[in-house]
């Protein structure tokens, strides 16, 4: 089976790295990759929140600038997997999505790319290293997802 759109979660966790290796030789036959990444900073606190130290006006720009910082540091990551997928012969888009629950932003990612293939990491950043089960963000996915998932360890 030829694989022509293939979605690949990437949040730069060795996991992520190996889904990426793996969509690319699935795609070499003429598929495009396409990368996502989801910036999140629901679950940060901002400094001097928890003792009520902080203006409301600064957790805002604080949260403002986070975010700004996290999409940046997500642009420069995935543009650089955006050249190595070319290095390899293949044709890759990306998209960082801002907030949102990780596991259904990448399931609009695939429904609006028409993605006939997920290939994500077991586990990511967000997973706990030592503990070999399923990624919460991936088996959601799995579930989920309207096409074929691929999940690589």
């Amino acid at each position: 089976m030829s694989y022509q759109r293939i979605l690949v979660p990437y949040d730069d966790s060795k996991f992520s790295k190996r889904a990426l290796n793996e969509a690319i030789k699935l795609a070499q036959g003429g598929g495009t990759i396409y990368l996502c990444m989801v910036v999140t900073v629901g679950s940060v606190v901002p400094p001097g929140t928890l003792m009520g130290l902080a203006r409301s006006s600064a957790k805002g720009q604080l949260r403002q600038r986070m975010i700004n910082a996290g999409k940046a540091e997500s642009e420069r990551i995935l543009s650089s997997q955006l050249e190595y997928c070319r290095k390899n012969g293949v044709k890759a888009y990306y998209k960082v999505i801002v907030n949102g629950s990780i596991a259904e932003e990448i399931l609009k990612v695939a429904k609006k790319n028409s993605a006939d293939l997920i290939v994500i990491g077991g586990q990511g950043l967000h997973g706990v290293g030592k503990i070999k089960s399923l990624g919460s963000v991936s088996r959601k996915v799995s579930e989920m997802a309207d096409c074929p998932v691929l999940i690589v360890r």
